[in-house]
């Protein structure tokens, strides 16, 4: 798997090919939850065991599953009647849902998340 940036990383995951269920995707990054938009970052399946199917450099580790980001991506178009997020809102809805375990209320759209 090639690295990118988180953000761009982020930007991809509609277009990653997660059909094989039994090793989901996950997105890796430095500082896992807490990264920022330029932190170094990647795709790998999850092993049997949990942990990665692909070579990771031990200053990565888990964001959230690729799952997990297209469906906090989705939820927050549906609360907002169907709009379609910017690069920008589609990032801090992603690591929202990673440091939370939560989607984004509509509440944060009008205190400036």
């Amino acid at each position: 798997m090639s690295r990118t940036t988180l953000f761009d990383l982020v930007q991809q995951v509609d277009e990653l090919d997660d059909r094989d269920r039994s090793r989901p995707l996950v997105i890796y990054a430095k500082n896992g939850a807490y990264a920022v938009r330029s932190s170094p970052a990647l795709v790998c399946p999850r092993g049997e065991d949990e942990s990665p199917a692909c070579p990771l450099d031990s200053s990565l580790s888990e964001v959230l599953s690729v799952e997990e980001a297209r469906e906090a991506i989705r939820v927050w178009s549906e609360w907002r009647g169907g709009v379609t997020p910017t690069s920008e809102e589609r990032f801090r809805t992603v690591m929202f849902y990673s440091q939370n375990g939560a989607f984004v209320p509509l509440e944060t759209d009008r205190e400036g998340m």
